[in-house]
């Protein structure tokens, strides 16, 4: 079954601070994983991967240009690099 946002979700979505904290979640996502601890560390790259999804999903669905969307890609390059890092995209 297909899952579609409600309106509100959509417009309660802060572009810029949804992709500081999925920069933020990526980061402490990073720190856990050189504890070692990797149930802790698993856990935190699921965050993380729906953190992502979440980001990229509300972009298309929020009014912005093309060039705002890639603009938003961008900044989230590290995290794309590392979900492709622990093989999760």
């Amino acid at each position: 079954m297909l899952h579609f946002p409600s309106k509100s979700a959509i417009a309660d979505f802060n572009v810029p601070d949804e992709v500081d904290s999925c920069l933020e979640l990526a980061r402490s996502t990073q720190a856990l994983v050189a504890t070692g601890d990797r149930l802790i560390a698993a856990r935190a790259a699921v965050d993380l991967v729906k953190a992502y999804d979440r980001v990229l999903e509300n972009t298309r669905l929020v009014p912005l240009s093309l060039q705002e969307q890639q603009r938003v890609r961008d900044r989230l390059t590290p995290v794309a690099e590392l979900l492709r890092k622990y093989r999760l995209r």
